[in-house]
């Protein structure tokens, strides 16, 4: 089965096909969803509702599918352009083309991604076209923190929220069962993680800085390890957490629900090192720390002080 088969058997995209048989179908739609190559598919999928009667027939592998994602398509334009966040300079365009008719299809759309990383100005700037578009003009618009968004862009979207889905039904189309378990209920990221070659290495090491990590003086060793998994730094994080919620779980006699149960021996025999209050300290220091590497910070010096914090919080709060 596809990754495009299982989103179009969600309830969420069943509820827009009726809408957009019975002519409801909202100019500007935001998909509430925490993972990117979730939304990213669901996007694509709706635009193309939005402009082929035979879209039915489409999956992530479609021409028309690919054509969109290479921003081909004359009449689905993909934004941000940088692929990050959506600038002021983006805002302005998506105005501009707002008036400017069709080539080939029925609608123009504008995807916009992300839209929760952007600036305030570039958020502003899209206000009136949200609130006016002109005819055959609609707006697919991807959000994972709707607290980052303007009340005055979200009163203007019909929101929608993806649900996630059950274990049994990712593994229809991943067979990686950690991939499956770290998805946590995203398609598209089950998928995307079941494809990192790396992945055991990922979370081998995720669980070695709760497990091995016990003083400052190995805290260069383990930042040149960390450095090595550079471009998965948020994944490593994520599995840190993973790792410090199953431990909370551990101590409440819930084994049961914890995730890694590959690695509860480990976890068990370190729990004790760490108290509740540590393990809310630690996960507020993860989250500064993406929002700095988000920025450009200095990424060795970073880790190296995430590292002797995590330290320092663990061990003030036994």
């Amino acid at each position: 089965m596809s990754l495009a088969e299982i989103i179009k058997n969600q309830n969420f995209y069943k509820k827009l096909e009726e809408k957009k048989e019975e002519g409801t179908f909202s100019n500007s739609v935001m998909f509430l969803c925490e993972d990117e190559k979730t939304s990213e598919i669901i996007l694509v999928l709706t635009a193309l509702m939005l402009n082929y009667k035979t879209y039915q027939l489409f999956d992530e592998n479609s021409s028309e599918f690919l054509r969109v994602l290479k921003e081909a398509d004359l009449d689905i334009k993909v934004f941000p352009k940088n692929k990050e966040k959506l600038l002021v300079a983006d805002s302005n365009e998506i105005v501009e083309e707002t008036f400017v008719k069709p080539v080939n299809l029925e609608n123009k759309i504008f995807i916009i991604k992300n839209i929760d990383n952007s600036t305030e100005q570039a958020q502003n700037k899209l206000l009136k076209v949200l609130e006016e578009p002109p005819k055959n003009v609609y707006f697919l618009i991807s959000c994972a923190s709707a607290d980052k968004v303007l009340p005055t862009i979200k009163s203007r979207c019909d929101k929608i929220y993806v649900e996630k889905l059950e274990d049994e039904e990712l593994k229809k189309v991943c067979q990686n069962p950690l991939a499956v378990t770290l998805s946590e209920g995203y398609i598209g990221r089950a998928v995307e993680l079941s494809r990192k070659k790396n992945l055991s290495d990922i979370v081998d090491f995720a669980v070695s800085l709760i497990s091995e990590m016990k003083n400052s003086s190995q805290v260069l060793h383990f930042s040149k390890r960390f450095l090595e998994f550079e471009n998965d730094i948020e994944l490593v994080l994520k599995i840190y957490s993973i790792c410090l919620e199953d431990m909370i779980k551990i101590k409440s006699e819930k084994e049961d629900l914890c995730l890694l149960k590959e690695y509860l021996p480990i976890l068990k025999m370190v729990e004790n090192e760490f108290s509740v209050q540590a393990i809310c300290g630690i996960h507020n220091l993860i989250f500064h720390f993406m929002e700095k590497i988000r920025f450009n910070a200095n990424l060795l010096v970073s880790v190296d002080n995430l590292l002797l914090k995590i330290l320092e919080v663990k061990y003030i709060c036994k």
